[in-house]
C-alpha cells in the first residue's frame, strides 16, 4: 500500500515565542503595481484521518508567518466591478482566466509606490481614486505565482455577494494578463495577530471585556456569512484586521480565498482546508460542514485570553494529533484571573461538532451578552 500523502496545512504563526519580524523583499516588477500582502495560507493536502488517529500526517515543521506582512491564499470568481467594467474589453480566458474581462486598473486608480504589506503573490499599496481622489487599498496578485486560480474565483466571488461592517469591503476587481487587482477599503489598524503578540504577558493577553467585544463582531460577521451559506474555512487572528488605531476599532474579516458555498441540505465537506491550530477535528477527518468556522472562533478566543492555542505543538503533526486528541485545558498562569463563564464559552465552541454550539447560541452566551453591556 503507498504511503498516504501528508497534510499541509495554510502558513502559520508559531505559538510561542512569537516570531521574529522579518522583511520581505518584493519581488522584480514587470508591472507598475505588485501584490499582496504577508506570506500566506494556502490550500490543504490531506491524508483521509480518523478522528481516533492522527497515522498519516505530516511531521514537517508548520510554515512561519512573517510579523510584518498580510499572509493568504487569494481566490476570486466575478467579472469586473462597476468602474472597471466601463472601459473593459473582451478578453481570452487565457489571458484573463479569472474574470474574464481585461480592464486597466491605471485608468481609474493612481497608485501609490510605498508597499503596505508583502507577500507571497504581490503587494498591497495604497491607491486613490482618480475620478474622487478617495484613498483605497490594492491587493495586485501575480497570477503566475497562485497554483490554483480558482482560489482567486472564490475571493472575487465572495468578495462581491457579502456586504457587512465587520466583513472587507471590496470596491472594485481589474484584470490584466499578468496580475488580478482587488481595490478595497483601506484599513489602518493592523493585524489581530500582531495585537496579540503586543499585548501578551504572563498574566495573559487581553482583558475578558476586549476579547469578547471582539469575539461577538467576528461571531455577526460569521453569522451573516452562513446566513447567505458561505463558509470562511480559514478563520484566524491574521486574517482579523482593525479598521483603525484605538480600542474604540471594528474589526474586518478578511481573506476568502478558502470560502465556499455549502447548504445545510448539502453532503459534508471533505477537502480539509485552513491552518493547522485553527481546524476542527472533523475538518481533519474529511467530514465537517459550517461549523468547523464556528471550532476557528473558538481556538481565537482561546488565544485572545491566554496568548497561546489550545492545541499546540512544534510541528503540524503534533498540533493536529492534539486536536484529534481533543483535550481541552486553562491551565498556566494567562487563566488564573480568567471567569468561569469565559472557559465555558470557549469549551461549547470547542465541543466535538454534533454538540458544538452554533453562531446564534454562541452570541446569546452570557459571556458575550455579558461584556457586551460593560
Amino acid at each position: 500500500m503507498a504511503p498516504p500523502k501528508p497534510i499541509r496545512s495554510r502558513r502559520i504563526n508559531r505559538f510561542p515565542p512569537p516570531p521574529r519580524s522579518t522583511k520581505m523583499d518584493p519581488p522584480a516588477e514587470q508591472y507598475p503595481i505588485s501584490s499582496i500582502g504577508r506570506t500566506g495560507s494556502s490550500r490543504c493536502s490531506v491524508t483521509k484521518v480518523s478522528t481516533s488517529t492522527s497515522s498519516g500526517i505530516s511531521s514537517r515543521r508548520p510554515n512561519v508567518i512573517r510579523t510584518k506582512g498580510l499572509a493568504k491564499t487569494v481566490s476570486t470568481g466575478t467579472i469586473a466591478t462597476e468602474t472597471s467594467s466601463s472601459t473593459a474589453s473582451t478578453a481570452s480566458n487565457s489571458n484573463c482566466p479569472v474574470t474574464g474581462i481585461s480592464s486597466d486598473l491605471l485608468a481609474h486608480y493612481r497608485v501609490m509606490t510605498g508597499v503596505l504589506g508583502s507577500g507571497k503573490y504581490g503587494q498591497v499599496r495604497e491607491c486613490f481614486a482618480r475620478s474622487s481622489g478617495q484613498s483605497f487599498a490594492v491587493k495586485s496578485i501575480d497570477k503566475s505565482k497562485v497554483g490554483n486560480l480558482d482560489h482567486l474565483r472564490q475571493e472575487i466571488a465572495s468578495l462581491s455577494s457579502v456586504h457587512h461592517g465587520n466583513i472587507i469591503k471590496m470596491v472594485d476587481c481589474f484584470e490584466d494578463p499578468t496580475y488580478l487587482h482587488i481595490v478595497t477599503e483601506k484599513y489602518t489598524g493592523g493585524e489581530l495577530f500582531e495585537s496579540i503578540i503586543g499585548n501578551r504577558s504572563t498574566a495573559g493577553c487581553f482583558s475578558e471585556v476586549k476579547a469578547a467585544r471582539i469575539i461577538r463582531s467576528l461571531l455577526e460577521a460569521v453569522a451573516y456569512l452562513h446566513s447567505r451559506d458561505l463558509v470562511h474555512r480559514d478563520i484566524k487572528p491574521e486574517n482579523i484586521i482593525f479598521a483603525h488605531n484605538g480600542d474604540d476599532s471594528d474589526i474586518k474579516l478578511i481573506d476568502f480565498g478558502l470560502s465556499r458555498i455549502h447548504r445545510q441540505s448539502d453532503d459534508p465537506m471533505s477537502n480539509p482546508v485552513g491552518t493547522s491550530y485553527y481546524m476542527s477535528p472533523e475538518c481533519l477527518a474529511r467530514n465537517y460542514d459550517r461549523s468547523c468556522d464556528v471550532w476557528s472562533i473558538g481556538v481565537c478566543t482561546y488565544i485572545l485570553l491566554c496568548g497561546y492555542p489550545p492545541f499546540n505543538g512544534s510541528n503540524d503533526t503534533k498540533i493536529q494529533e492534539s486536536i484529534l486528541n481533543g483535550k481541552l485545558r486553562f491551565c498556566g498562569k494567562g487563566w488564573g484571573d480568567k471567569s468561569t463563564t469565559a472557559k465555558h464559552f470557549i469549551s461549547c465552541l470547542l465541543r466535538k461538532d454534533s454538540d458544538r454550539f452554533t453562531i446564534q447560541q454562541a452570541l446569546n452566551h452570557p459571556w458575550i451578552v455579558k461584556n457586551e453591556l460593560l
